[in-house]
This record gives C-alpha cells, structure tokens and sequence, in this order.
C-alpha cells in the first residue's frame, strides 16, 4: 500500500532554540517531572472552556471525557497553544503529536484517587537506547481553584525516574506535594510520574482539560478520526496536521 504521508510537516530541525530561561525550565521538569505554568491562558479563555466543559459534561453524563477536541469548537486553541506546546516541544523535540485530549469533572463526594502512572510499562533506570524519555507529558488546565476541600492534584517529585510502580491505595509519601493549582495555570507532568487526584469534599465540581503531548512516532490513544479534528488534519496548519498523527507511518 502506498504510503501518503506528507513528510513536508515533519520539521526541518530537531530541537528548538532555548533561552536561558527555558533551559531552566527544562531542567526542572526533567528532575522533578513536573511544572507549573503561570498565566497559560487568560480569564476569557477559563471561561469559555468552563462553558464548552459544562455542556459537555450535561451531554455525555461521563465523569472522563474523551476526544474532547469532537465536543467543542472552543476546546480547538488548546491543541497548538503557545505557552503550552512551545515547552513540550523544549522537552520533547519539535516533532511531537498529541496523545489524547479530555477532560475531567469531578463531582463532590468523590474519593481519593490511587496512585498511578499513564503507562502500563515499568521505568528502566538506564533509560533506552535513544533516551526517548519522557513517554508523554501531560497538560492540565485547572478551570476552578484547587483546595484541601476539593482536592488537588498530588505527585510525588521525581518518581517518573522510580523503576517499579506506585503502590496500591493512596498511602501518603513523605516527599509528596499538593499541587493547588487555580485558573489561569496549567500543569505540566510526566506521564510516568506517581500522581493522583485527591478526594473533592466540597460542595462544587472540580474541573479540568487535559492534553497529553509524546513523540511523533509513538502510538496515540486517541484516533483522531471525528469531524471537527478530521477537519483540522485536512485544513489546518502543518504544525496541526502533525500533532494529529498527519505522518501515519514512519
């Protein structure tokens, strides 16, 4: 079968050029397997995803929803979004495609999640071959304030390195952080990294989108195959074809 890949959007250069502040950044996220970004997107951009989110979630009746790029046209802008992708691409290398993209509501009364990685594989602690680490990194954008009372998202720094997988439950780590994000911010963490949502005791919902970035040659979990991204893969830039699996095989 004849392969009709356009090889024109596969970047020309591997590695994008850093500042200096970005190569710190760099460094942090590669240590710790985690990061905070301020203002990642602005109050408008946090209320239409909260409105797009909503209707969403009234319409699926799911907790998790998946393809969230089919729901809304507004979830559209999180797919290439500047101060999200440009630091995906100054760890992962310009040639990156997106994973997956959802989203998540949590209703009060929800429980502890357990501990978990994104992957079903364990950590080599000599890495591989090519050193194509990490796996994937995951975005949240947070739309509501996190709290003790409806529960932040809680990582254990530097455990996407830990070659054996969380332990079972939700036992607590000496070393775990409560990270209490608020609108505005997303959080960037390795796929590998030991994290869990923790339990919502309030009396609103938690809400989040997540996308989910990797290397251009792995496998996605998502299909992208819906209209609207079918749509994007067909018209939109060649940065967007990429990030939608537009070089099937490689």
């Amino acid at each position: 079968m004849e392969n009709k890949s356009d090889c024109s959007i596969v970047p020309q250069q591997m590695n994008p050029e850093l500042s200096p502040e970005m190569e710190a950044e760099v460094r942090f996220f590669r240590k710790w397997g985690y990061l905070v970004v301020d203002d990642a997107i602005d109050e408008t951009q946090v209320a239409a995803l909260r409105t797009a989110l909503d209707a969403a979630y009234e319409r699926e009746g799911e907790t998790f929803i998946h393809q969230l790029l089919e729901e809304d046209d507004d979830f559209a802008f999180l797919l290439d979004h500047p101060p999200i992708l440009d630091r995906m691409k100054a760890i992962l290398g310009n040639c990156v495609q997106l994973h997956s993209a959802t989203a998540r509501v949590t209703e009060p009364g929800e429980e502890d999640q357990r501990w978990h990685r994104d992957g079903p594989w364990p950590m080599d602690p000599d890495s591989t071959p090519y050193g194509s680490l990490p796996g994937q990194i995951n975005c949240g954008y947070f739309l509501d304030v996190l709290t003790d009372e409806n529960g932040p998202i809680v990582i254990v720094p530097g455990s996407q390195r830990a070659p054996f997988k969380p332990p079972e439950g939700h036992p607590k780590f000496p070393d775990e952080k409560r990270v209490y994000a608020k609108p505005g911010q997303a959080v960037m963490f390795d796929g590998w990294l030991y994290h869990r949502g923790a339990a919502n005791n309030s009396n609103g919902r938690r809400r989040a989108c997540l996308m989910c970035y990797q290397n251009a040659w792995m496998k996605s979990r998502e299909p992208f195959d819906g209209p609207k991204v079918t749509t994007l893969k067909e018209n939109g830039t060649p940065e967007q074809k990429l990030l939608l699996g537009g070089v099937p095989q490689w």
